[in-house]
């Protein structure tokens, strides 16, 4: 890859539309395809087969420009209040719902169908589960999409849910390490108050156990730990992702950054580009941004990377859990899946350089056995 190839694939941003690549986002996109796009509720059509047919767009679009490797859609399907899919996917509820009402291994039933669904449709990638405890100073702002305020509950249904993303074909995302505290990221501060005894037993140690599962992806919060590492919120803190994530929790897969324009960065003066630098510096390894200037952040990644070698072989070990994710979770393709897929997709009309036809028996059997699931809820 360029140096602008590696500083763009550990991007993840949105992107417009519904209906297909508008043309206007290939002078958006172009030097700067990132390496995941994040879905949201505008971006999701009224049917399943429209869905499909969008992401297949943008992924042919994609493949026709300067990258080495193509995004992963990814998209946040917790359940309950966090459901972008509209009429498009089974609506799950919520996680303290399921862990109310059904049992760690039909959950897990439950977020392998689910899973399916969303698979079948082009989205390799799912911002869930969340792994956090319910306590005193985050229950208002987690509120319902908390399991438990039982940390053996916790680890049961987030195990169980981590296995059946997995088994439905999308890579999980366990969020957000190491939890949320006071306040809400979106607007300001969020500060986790615990001596390390206290942050240790009632936050690390559950992720510990969570971890095991060896998830494909964890996402780290703005939160400040101030027994920790006092001011430095945990993306950007090299003592809280390089020192207990990666070295005390072992943890060697991809790290991903919550959004780095929220104002829970901005409002203490970190701008999107340099707090793109500080958290791979951290030892994250994909920033997620909402900020529209996506160019200006990959200059500064790129231009660290240029003129710091030790910065550039941070950037590199990124590149490369990224790449490995992809290709393990199929998002990327070898060169012999690339021609296999084309002498079928040759047969079966598919796309050059999109995600081909639709299985639409596939996805019906998996909306009607997510429905048998959630239809025996209460007998628990």
């Amino acid at each position: 890859m360029t140096l602008d190839q590696k500083a763009s694939q550990v991007m993840m941003t949105g992107i417009s539309g519904n209906a297909s690549f508008a043309p206007w986002l290939r002078e958006y996109f172009r030097d700067t395809v990132p390496g995941a796009i994040l879905l949201f509720k505008y971006n999701i059509a009224e049917s399943p087969e429209a869905v499909h047919d969008y992401i297949d767009s943008c992924a042919a679009a994609f493949s026709r420009m300067d990258s080495a490797m193509p995004p992963i859609f990814a998209i946040d399907h917790e359940g309950g209040d966090v459901y972008r899919m509209g009429s498009a996917a089974t609506r799950l509820p919520s996680a303290k719902i399921v862990a109310t009402h059904l049992k760690p291994e039909a959950a897990q039933r439950l977020y392998d169908y689910s899973a399916t669904q969303l698979a079948l449709l082009g989205i390799g990638m799912n911002l869930a589960p969340l792994a956090e405890t319910r306590n005193a100073e985050n229950g208002e702002f987690l509120g319902t999409r908390a399991w438990s305020d039982s940390p053996d509950t916790v680890v049961a249904y987030a195990s169980a849910a981590i296995r059946g993303i997995r088994a439905g074909g999308m890579v999980s995302v366990v969020k957000h390490f190491p939890g949320t505290g006071s306040g809400d990221p979106h607007s300001g501060d969020s500060v986790i108050h615990a001596s390390k005894k206290e942050f240790r037993d009632g936050y690390i140690d559950n992720f510990r156990k969570i971890l095991l599962e060896n998830p494909e992806a964890v996402l780290v919060s703005h939160c400040v730990v101030p027994s920790i590492d006092p001011d430095t919120p945990f993306c950007v803190s090299e003592k809280g992702v390089r020192d207990i994530l990666r070295k005390q929790l072992k943890y060697q897969g991809v790290v991903i950054t919550d959004d780095i324009a929220m104002k829970a960065l901005s409002k203490r003066g970190y701008a999107s580009g340099d707090a793109a630098v500080l958290a791979i510096k951290a030892g994250c390894d994909m920033v997620m941004t909402s900020d529209r200037d996506i160019k200006a952040i990959r200059r500064k990644i790129a231009t660290a990377a240029r003129d710091d070698p030790a910065f550039a072989r941070l950037l590199d070990e990124s590149v490369r859990r990224i790449a490995l994710m992809k290709l393990r979770s199929g998002a990327a393709k070898t060169a012999l899946r690339r021609y296999s897929d084309s002498r079928c997709g040759a047969r079966n009309g598919a796309r050059s350089g999109g995600i081909g036809r639709f299985r639409a028996d596939d996805y019906r059997f998996a909306i009607v056995e997510c429905e048998k699931i959630l239809g025996e809820m209460h007998g628990k």
